[in-house]
Formats: C-alpha cells, structure tokens, sequence
C-alpha cells in the first residue's frame, strides 16, 4: 500500500483472525505486541535481504584483510583491494549505524520501500564494512559499546569524575528543593512559623533559665554573705563578754576605784603654770605632749606594781576564757580615757603561725602605755564617742601604734560622780570613771572566719568595706577583699552588716558574673538548632509535595484517596477518546542503537508529548515501549465532543513535534496515530505496583486505529469522526481513507472492515460578535490565527 509504514507492507488484504474484543478488557502488551510483531517479521525480512547480497560480493575476504590482520588464515591466490570503508572502531560503528538507520528511515518514510530498502542495504553494507564480514564486525563493535555500556558507574568514571558527578547531583537536588519549597506557601509559611515558634520558645526558655539561675546565685552569694556576717556578729558578741567582766572587776574592787582620780584630768604646767604646779595629775609625756601622759610616776610605785600584778592576772584569766583564741590579743584599762594598764604588754604568742602576718611579729603595747585618747587627733572621736554610749562602741579595723590593724571595742565603766568619778565630753560632765578596751587582731579574725576560703569554694569574689566619717565627711576604705574583687564593680550583691558602728558592708559576686556561663552560646545554640528543625521540617514537607506531585502524575486524586483508604477503585465513563501512537520503524531503529540512545530518544520525544498533554488538558495512561497512549474525558469527565476535540489537538500537535524532532544523529523519526472514541472504564488492579488503567472495546479498537495507520498521519474511528462534527471551538477537517482501488475503509482486525478518517488540519472558531456564528479561524505555518473571510468560506 503506498506510503504505508514499514510495519504495514505485509498486512494482508483479507480481513484477518476474529478475535472476540465485544467484551471490556483491559489495556496491555497484547495489542502492542501485535503491532511490534509485524514490525520485526518486516524488519528480519530485509535484514535477510542484505544478508544475501552482502555474501554476493566477490571482494569478501579481500576487503577486510586489513581489518582483521591475522585473524583470518592469509588468502590464496592474488586479491583485489577493497574500496569499502575498513575503519571498524567506534567512529565507523556510528558511522555505520547512522548511514543503516538512516536507510531504514528513508525506507520506512518512502512508498517504494521495499525496492529502496534492497537498493539502500547493499549499497550500505557494500561501501561501509565489507559484506557479511563487515556486518560481523559492525556487531561486535556494537557489542563492545553495549558492554561498555553496561558496566558499573565506578568503573567507568575516575574518582574525580564520580565527585564532580556527585556535586552536581547535590546541587539539582538543592534547586530542586528550593524551588518546590519556595513556589509553594504550603511549605514556606509552616517552615517559618515553626522558625519563629522554636526560635521563641527558646530565647524564653533560656531567658527562664538564665533568671532563675542568676536568682539562684544571688540567693547563695547572700547566704554566704550572712553567713561571714553572722561569724563576725558571734566575734563580737564574745569580745562584750571580756569588756563587761572586766567592768564588773573595776567596779567590785577597790584597787581600781581611784585609777581615774589617781590619772586626773589633763594639766600642762607650760600652758597653765598657775593651777598645774602643783597638780597631783599626770603630767604630759615628754617628747609625746599632745597624745601621751606620763604615767611612770603611778605606776612605778610599789602600790602601783600592785595594782598592775592584780589586774594582769584577771585579765590574763579573761584572755583564756573568752573563746576568742588569739583573736583576743589585747585588754586595756583607761582611767579618764588614758591607756594606763595593758596586758599582755608584749604580746608574741598569738601571732605565730599567723599567715597573715610576717614571721616573728610580736605586737608591743609599751608605745600605748600613757596614750590619752581624748587628745589624741586619730582617736578622739571614737573615744569621745564612747564616753555618753550606754553600750560597747566598736570601730576598726584601724592601724594602731603598736603595729598592724585591729578591731577595736570599747565599754564605758560608770561610777558614783559623788566620789569625783566624772569625765567632761564637749562640756558636758558624765559619771564615768573611764573605759575598757579589748584589741581583736583583724587578720586572725579573717583566718578563723575563712571567709576567703568559702568564697573561693563558692567561686565568687567579695569586698568588704567600712565607712568612716570624719568632719561630716564619708570615706569608703576596704578592709578585706578578694583578688579579683574588682569584677565586683560591675554585678554584685551587697550587704549592711550588723558588726559596727561605721557601717560594714560587703559586696559579693561570682568570678563569671550572676547570669549563667551557658547564655553566651545557648541563644546562638537556639537560633542554629531552630533553622535546623525549620530545614528538616521543609525537606518533610518538600518531601510530601514531591511524592505526592508523583502520585497526581501517575493517577488521578481521587484515586489516590481511594487508594489510601483502601477501597477498590472502579470508575466507569460514558465517552471518552483515547489516542495511541508508536514509532514507525522502532524495531530496526532499537537494533541500531544503543539502549542509552533508545532510552534517550524516546524520553526526549516523549517529554515534549507530555508538555503538549498538560496543555489540552488529557490524562497521560501510560508508555509502553514506543507506544504513547492517553485519554480525554478520563479521569476529569467532559463532554464526548470536548474530548474528542482536545484529544484531535494533542495529536496534531504531536505530529508537529515529532516533524521538527530530530535524534543526536540528526536522524528525523516518523510516527503513526490513531483515535477511537466510546466509553471506557478506569481502575486499579492489585495492591504491588498499582497503575491507573483503562478497560474496554474502546481501548482495543484505538490501539487497532493505531496499528492500520500510517506513517505521519492521524486514523480515527467513525465515533470520533462523529464527535469532532460537534466539537465546541474547532473545525476539524477529516479525510475519508480509501486503499489503492478506492475502496473505503480498512480491515481491522477483531472488527472487520471499519470506515475511518484521516484528521488533517483543525480550524479556531470565534463568535461573531452581531450574529454570534461561529467563524472559522485557521493558523498560519508561524501558528498564528488566520480569519477566513466570507469569500473564502463560500469557496
């Protein structure tokens, strides 16, 4: 038949086995198989063809005696050279596929293709490889490619080639990522929400965690603080019982009743040479006049020595019991404010084994001995501040005359001023005979408090401060602190202790500051473990979008949904139209190539069949080898017309591609189409590999459309021919087929004779806008809009 395809020149005439298709079936390989049976039984009929010229040729062995090079035993006799190409590596082996195929194209597409075929194959195995021996070697070149072809990924590449491969592969699945998470809210909005969420939750959750723990650490560097206030609290507690017992002692014995009448009030003869001449007081210490009395004359009397002894001893009981150790370092009796007995007066035991002072410190009170405290600048106004107390008066730590720093505490003793026991404070008289006065050692009170030791244990530094007042004037001085009490300037706690009467206070914080360590990486920690969670959520989600964009494409959504619930899916329609097409000459094309370039071809081709589906809106059914099949009206129903309309299109649409495709080779590929229209049903069979599927006569009949069609042409059924009369917004011109007497029709197979129609051409139709007539409109060869005028309908 002319211009039939290669798979159509030996179909016979007669009408062929009826096989009973009345009843629905489903779609499978049985019709395919058909079709590709014809194809191949056509295809080995030339291959037999060339065989048998090719062994016609004299220059046999000849012409591949370069080739082979020993493989064949040498030739007797004398031998003509061949002309034939004697090249066998991989350029000839594609040079030769390409010139084969060609041929078997050029056939396929001619209507004379059966002599062509015969022509074009021996003039192509004559000139290129050298007769059968040249097709013998072109196969296994073939072969070697294909093996090559076969082998492992690993093997083929280097290890650079298989990292580049890598890379690349990484950066398509981030675009790929990136771009399905960006084009769709559905993803990016819940991926920052939950950003933002997380990122929340955790700058609370640390900002809680960073609160409540520097709470908790001012809370213990409190504790600690209350805890050395509450030590020196007790210190100085014990150092009262000492001042009292001793003002007992004074007050109960009589050897000390006229101590301070036997001191008597300050008179310097220099100054007031009339009433001190001959004053019984004592006098000024010579070379210490403005601070010191000279009490030699007092006390160096057997009656004074007496009273030094006894008052010695019940001090030195005092010392031992008061439960101060060697804090306690020193007692003191001052008659009218002047320092007149001490003990010990040289005082060397407390101090050994002290860290905090030099080795063999002893403290010497003999530079105290006479010191006349309400004369004396530094002390006067402790002292005068002693005098109206009703209690002990404290102050310190201060530098004292004899060396080093102590605490100093104060009590005054009361007796009858009836007896001249009186005392004159800013001009105001008290009953008061004098006072006592213990010295704590202020660094052995530091060592028996281990306050630096519990502050280290606790990491945290501290200063401890008092405040003096002098001419109404406050000074702040640090009286203990620890080495690094300078971090406390910035961030601290602090507390009044309740340990004297110049205002301690002592100021407490860590070595790394209240807040946390962790906070300096906890919210970067947040913000990086937040983006992550955000990340991974996208992919989930990008993941779902992608899977289920693969799901849309394999079937419809509700079949999916039917699927998930696992309910059998069944889905009858009444009219639809259902296209199928393979590739003219597939199965000498496939044998010429490597599966690669198969693969490649029909991927390349097809993608841009299924670009073309999207846009009229038809449900792609599956491939199945060369073999594109798809449906209109199935499974988004509409009207027979409208489907039969947008399946027409796709199909024209189609053959306009594959006339513009060409392969790698610059080869050009010639397809066959056919459309049958009826109703159909679609489902699942099988739970493994579930695949949307049509059923039906109507199935069959456009796989049997297919088949009788021919090379670059379009074969619909009478249905369809029926449906495109009424289609909504195109003209399509069909052409009746007739064979070569002019019959109408075509014998199909399980059908009988059928008449049918080519699809040419379709036309656009526009309403008019004063009569609302449909008007044809027909495209250009640019595939722009042409209007036909009223002249032209007519004609």
């Amino acid at each position: 038949m002319a211009g039939q395809s290669s798979s159509d020149a030996d179909h016979p005439d007669s009408p062929p086995a009826e096989v009973d298709i009345a009843t629905a079936s489903p779609l499978s390989m049985d019709v395919i198989i058909d079709s590709k049976k014809d194809d191949f039984d056509n295809s080995q009929e030339r291959r037999n063809t060339m065989t048998t010229s090719n062994v016609s040729d004299n220059n046999l062995s000849t012409s591949l005696e370069p080739e082979l090079n020993g493989i064949l035993p040498e030739p007797s006799g004398d031998s003509v050279p061949s002309d034939g190409d004697g090249d066998g590596g991989t350029n000839g082996e594609r040079a030769g596929r390409r010139v084969s195929y060609a041929n078997s194209v050029t056939s396929v597409c001619s209507s004379t293709q059966n002599t062509r075929t015969t022509r074009s194959s021996r003039k192509n195995s004559s000139t290129s490889m050298g007769g059968i021996w040249g097709d013998f070697t072109r196969r296994s070149s073939l072969w070697e490619v294909d093996s090559l072809a076969s082998m492992d990924e690993q093997e083929r590449f280097s290890c650079k080639d298989c990292l580049l491969e890598q890379a690349a592969s990484a950066g398509r699945w981030c675009v790929s990522t990136l771009t399905t998470a960006f084009s769709k809210p559905s993803i990016l909005v819940p991926s920052l929400l939950l950003y933002v969420v997380l990122v929340v939750c955790g700058v609370l959750i640390v900002y809680g965690f960073d609160n409540a723990t520097a709470e908790s650490r001012k809370q213990t560097a409190i504790s600690v603080a209350e805890q050395t206030d509450l030590f020196f609290v007790r210190v100085l507690e014990n150092a009262f019982i000492p001042l009292f017992t001793m003002s007992m002692f004074i007050q109960e014995l009589p050897v000390f009743h006229d101590l301070d009448l036997m001191v008597g009030e300050r008179c310097d003869a220099t100054l007031d040479p009339l009433n001190c001449t001959e004053s019984t007081s004592a006098p000024p210490m010579p070379g210490k006049e403005a601070t010191h009395r000279d009490l030699s004359g007092l006390f160096n009397t057997t009656e004074g020595r007496q009273i030094q002894r006894k008052f010695d001893t019940i001090a030195s009981g005092i010392k031992e019991n008061s439960g101060l150790g060697k804090a306690l370092i020193n007692i003191q009796l001052a008659p009218k404010g002047v320092v007149s007995m001490l003990y010990p007066m040289v005082n060397c035991e407390d101090f050994v084994g002290n860290p905090r002072v030099e080795e063999g410190f002893c403290l010497n009170n003999t530079g105290a001995w006479g010191h006349d405290l309400l004369n004396d600048p530094n002390r006067v106004a402790i002292a005068e501040a002693t005098v109206p107390a009703d209690g002990v008066v404290t102050a310190g730590p201060l530098p004292v005359i004899q060396g080093g720093e102590v605490f100093i505490a104060r009590l005054r003793v009361n007796m009858d001023p009836n007896e001249g026991h009186t005392m004159v404070v800013n001009n105001i008289t008290y009953p008061c005979w004098g006072f006592v006065v213990v010295l704590l050692d202020w660094a052995t009170l530091k060592e028996q408090s281990d306050i630096y030791k519990e502050f280290e244990n606790e990491k945290m530094q501290f200063k401890l401060t008092r405040t003096d007042v002098k001419d109404g004037v406050e000074s702040v001085k640090s009286i203990a602190e620890s080495a690094n009490s300078e971090l406390c300037a910035a961030e601290n706690v602090t507390l009044d202790l309740d340990t004297g009467d110049n205002g301690w206070v002592i100021s407490v914080c860590y070595d790394d500051g209240f807040s946390p360590n962790y906070k300096v990486w906890a919210y970067p920690v947040v913000f990086v473990g937040s983006f992550i969670f955000m990340i991974l959520m996208m992919l989930v989600l990008v993941s779902k979008s992608q899977l289920e964009s693969i799901l849309l494409r394999l079937m419809p959504p509700r079949a999916i949904k039917k699927l998930r619930k696992g309910e059998t899916i069944i889905e009858k329609y009444d009219m639809v139209t259902i296209f199928f097409s393979d590739i003219v000459g597939y199965t000498k094309m496939s044998s010429e190539m490597t599966p690669q370039e198969v693969m490649k071809m029909l991927n390349d081709l097809y993608s841009r069949f299924d670009v073309e589906a999207a846009k009229h809106g038809i449900f792609k059914v599956e491939t199945i080898g060369d073999a594109y099949i798809a449906v209109a009206g199935c499974p988004k129903k509409c009207s027979g017309p409208e489907a039969a309309q947008k399946m027409a299109l796709f199909a024209l649409d189609a053959m306009k591609i594959v006339s513009d495709y060409q392969t790698d080779d610059g080869l050009n590929v010639c397809i066959r189409a056919g459309l049958a229209s009826g109703p159909c049903v679609a489902g699942v069979i099988g739970t493994a590999l579930p695949k949307y599927t049509l059923f039906g006569d109507t199935v069959n009949f456009a796989a049997r459309m297919e088949q009788t069609s021919e090379k670059m042409k379009i074969q619909i059924s009478p249905a369809t021919q029926r449906m495109l009369l009424d289609a909504p917004d195109y003209d399509f011109v069909c052409e009746e087929r007739r064979d070569n007497t002019g019959e109408l029709g075509v014998e199909v197979k399980g059908k009988g004779r059928q008449y049918t129609y080519w699809v040419k051409s379709a036309h656009k139709m526009e309403a008019s806008p004063k009569t609302d007539k449909m008007t044809p409109v027909q495209t250009n060869e640019n595939g722009m809009v042409d209007t036909l005028d009223e002249s032209e309908e007519k004609v």
